[in-house]
């Protein structure tokens, strides 16, 4: 476990140490994820509505309005997107690399989109899996036992799985942000000496992102614009953070740097 606290106390010692130099690396992506899912909560709330809808015979949303959201969706993507890549190269470029190469070319923004595109793919086919796993044991479970803990636990172990998972195929964002090709199984491979202490990195996260999300739920209303805008942040945060973590494993694993710089 002290290695799983040194790598994600490494990736926010990155993310904190210089806050606003943090800021300035990646404040136009965040800019345009901000303003895509401003413009989403403004433009297209029935579209909004429809996917937090709970009832039953939920309101469809206009075309324009699922036009809307689709359009700023993909922009908040590219954000996303924009703002790992930053952040990777900010940390792992050197020197005057790092002042004169920050910003990527369109070359390695494609390569860093098409391997995230990979990477989502492989996530979802180990998702499968990991979801007739969990199904068989809440029907083994839940149903003996109708109550929310056991299918909270189901809910968590699931979780942990596929954050695992994606550690440790996703160490090919980093390298391709840097303009590199990585196969994920290279990956897989290059990962595979911290296996184990990916799991314990795997639950800090979980327990971060619950904590996070349970302190929000209590001081932010359910809909409106102020909660879209702080449910955005909060993503941005744990998106920071999990890109950190992929960038210390890039400069730990691939490069050979040491956990306590």
């Amino acid at each position: 476990m002290s290695t799983a606290l040194a790598i994600l106390a490494h990736a926010l010692r990155m993310l904190v140490f210089e806050p606003s130099a943090t800021l300035r690396v990646i404040f136009p992506a965040v800019l345009l994820v901000l303003v895509s899912s401003g413009a989403i909560a403004t433009l297209a709330p029935d579209a909004v509505a429809l996917m937090q809808s709970t009832t039953d015979t939920p309101v469809l949303p206009s075309p324009s309005s699922v036009a809307l959201m689709l359009v700023f969706g993909i922009l908040a993507l590219i954000g996303y997107a924009l703002m790992a890549i930053l952040w990777h190269r900010y940390v792992l470029l050197n020197g005057a690399e790092r002042t004169e190469d920050l910003r990527p070319s369109g070359r390695i923004f494609a390569r860093y989109v098409w391997r995230a595109i990979v990477v989502g793919c492989v996530q979802l086919l180990a998702a499968i899996p990991v979801i007739l796993i969990m199904g068989a044991l809440g029907a083994a479970f839940i149903m003996d036992n109708p109550n929310e803990v056991p299918a909270l636990i189901i809910g968590l172990l699931g979780s942990l799985v596929f954050i695992w998972v994606a550690l440790r195929v996703s160490v090919v964002l980093p390298a391709a942000a840097m303009g590199q090709v990585m196969p994920v199984a290279d990956s897989w491979a290059t990962t595979k000496s911290v296996s184990t202490e990916l799991w314990g990195v795997a639950t800090l996260l979980t327990g971060l992102n619950i904590f996070v999300y349970f302190i929000t739920g209590l001081i932010l209303p359910e809909a409106g614009f102020v909660a879209a805008m702080v449910q955005t942040l909060v993503f941005i945060i744990e998106g920071l953070v999990f890109i950190s973590v992929l960038t210390t494993l890039y400069g730990h694993l691939v490069e050979g740097r040491s956990l306590g710089q």
